[in-house]
């Protein structure tokens, strides 16, 4: 069964606690810009809106990828990138219909929400409940 972060953006204060969560959790350090989560703000900062990646039932990113850096988790049914094949060529950055797939310049490839695999630190530490694994 696919499982998924949901996002609610009526809950969504932008406080983006969620990207400090992720950014924590894989990186080690608070860099809110390499979190797997993005919160975007519109209407001058009056609507924020978590992005997350929705783990397409057939993920454009794995279909727009030439060397198949792509696979499922086997516990979480998650779409993850396979960092070892991945060439750094953008174009599941480009394929992406939510804008949830980053470039990490540093190392050159394309990175994504995994969903920590099955426990999501995101979900966990957001203080309005705005996500929700589902």
């Amino acid at each position: 069964m696919r499982k998924a972060i949901v996002p609610y953006f009526d809950l969504c204060t932008g406080c983006r606690t969620c990207e400090l969560a992720c950014s924590m959790v894989k990186f080690n350090a608070y860099v809110p810009r390499l979190s797997h989560v993005q919160v975007t703000t519109e209407s001058n900062g009056l609507r924020a809106q978590p992005n997350i990646c929705e783990q397409c039932e057939d993920p454009p990113c794995w279909r727009s990828c030439p060397v198949d850096a792509f696979r499922r988790d086997e516990k979480t049914n998650a779409v993850l990138i396979i960092p070892e094949k991945c060439i750094g060529c953008r174009n599941c950055v480009v394929a992406c219909p939510v804008n949830a797939i980053q470039f990490d310049e540093g190392v050159h490839k394309a990175v994504k929400c995994d969903l920590c695999f099955g426990d999501p630190q995101c979900v966990k530490y957001c203080p309005t409940k705005a996500l929700e694994m589902k």
